[in-house]
């Protein structure tokens, strides 16, 4: 009964920090402090993507292993850890997906809304499926089904609908908020980014699936060594590169001397950054927790509420707080679309995942639809990208779930 109710726990953390961290990223970026005696707005979004990096760090104290005062004895002039360390290296790959594809999210959400930002986290299941047809026969060896591009249709439709509802209603939501007019190229960019990244993070999970699938280390030394990759590279390339580029960031494509003075200036923006990465660390070590405990559904209908969450947020922040705020989303008879797109997106993924079947179509059997993939960050950031897929522990080869690695429960 106990491991029962802290596996409710941990979805419900799931959800909970799930919705937290897009919502905070948000409210971070549209918080303002003082450098050089101006007021400038915090719009950091590679900074961002470095936080988040160091929250996935934090996974590593809470695995036990990591810990252990006994170890087994090298084997044959240290096989053991050498085998460790060229798993821990393995990890480093798709870190250079992440940082590029969380970038380009970050990027994006600076100009759509938080729900609309949500919705498309949807359209990774279409690249991901799109890329698994391109490597099928050279790395991942799996076929779509009729129902499944069906599904992918649905999917396609219901992108379609959310961009078209935000372009549509962009001079509405801006008439409501006191502006002039809305921005529709800002918009548009807004959602060329963020589909961008997508792409990047379909290569991700791809990547992870086919890169990881012999790396046997526990679900917290994934997420926490991929963090420690992750930021290493920002630290030593990503950041001196951004700096030296030119941009509008006092001439620089992000600074982040700026970015510290302004954090340094803030305590608010400095604690909801410590909010952030609280979030990010809860919302991947309870994904790792509940390896296997999560369904298909149970993953489509996570996500579902966590865009109803984000959504309801956006709302009541306008017409219960300030209508002029930044963080507010306006309903506009266009949003009748977007609540369309998003069911359409709801119920792509359930046709495509066999979780409701189409009479007259052939169904294989469960076994050649679903497969194992590691419980890594790609596949825990987006819990719908592979929804025919069994989230495993790595380290189960054999399609049984190991035993959850987080050493959270008393």
């Amino acid at each position: 009964m106990a491991s029962h109710w802290w596996t409710v726990v941990y979805v419900q953390a799931l959800l909970v920090c799930g919705s937290l961290n897009t919502i905070t990223m948000k409210v971070a970026f549209t918080m303002s402090g003082t450098a050089d005696g101006r007021q400038e707005r915090f719009e950091k979004p590679w900074l961002m993507t470095f936080i988040m990096f160091v929250s996935m760090t934090l996974a590593l104290p809470f695995d036990a292993g990591m810990w252990r005062k006994s170890s087994p004895e090298p084997l044959l002039g240290g096989q053991v850890t050498d085998r460790w360390r060229e798993k821990v290296i393995k990890v480093m790959y798709p870190a250079f997906f992440d940082i590029l594809a969380t970038g380009l999210c970050c990027m994006g959400f600076l100009y759509i809304p938080a729900s609309v930002w949500q919705l498309l986290r949807g359209a990774e299941i279409v690249f991901v499926e799109a890329l698994a047809a391109i490597f099928a026969v050279t790395c991942l060896h799996r076929r779509l089904y009729c129902f499944q591009y069906i599904g992918l249709a649905f999917c396609v439709a219901g992108i379609f609908l959310v961009g078209l509802a935000s372009v549509w209603g962009d001079d509405m939501e801006a008439e409501a908020k006191g502006k002039d007019t809305g921005n529709v190229q800002l918009l548009l960019l807004g959602i060329c980014l963020a589909l961008a990244g997508q792409v990047v993070q379909a290569a991700q999970a791809v990547a992870e699936e086919w890169l990881l699938q012999d790396v046997d280390l526990p679900g917290l030394q994934v997420v926490g060594f991929e963090g420690v990759w992750g930021a290493l590279a920002m630290l030593v390339f990503v950041f001196p590169t951004l700096y030296m580029l030119p941009g509008q960031d006092h001439g620089h494509a992000e600074d982040e001397v700026n970015a510290y003075e302004l954090l340094r200036s803030n305590p608010m923006l400095s604690a909801l950054m410590g909010l952030y990465i609280f979030s990010c660390a809860t919302y991947n070590m309870s994904g790792i927790a509940v390896t296997g405990a999560l369904s298909a559904v149970h993953r489509v209908m996570i996500e579902a509420l966590r865009t109803l969450i984000v959504w309801a947020f956006g709302l009541s922040i306008h017409y219960l707080v300030d209508p002029k705020s930044a963080l507010g989303e306006v309903w506009t008879p266009y949003s009748w679309l977007e609540m369309a797109g998003f069911l359409l997106l709801v119920i792509g993924q359930v046709i495509y995942g066999a979780m409701v079947k189409i009479p007259r179509l052939y169904y294989p059997p469960s076994e050649e639809i679903s497969h194992d993939v590691v419980a890594s960050p790609g596949s825990l950031r987006n819990l719908t990208a592979l929804p025919d897929a069994r989230l495993v522990s790595p380290g189960s080869h054999d399609g049984r779930v190991a035993g959850s690695p987080v050493a959270l429960s008393p």
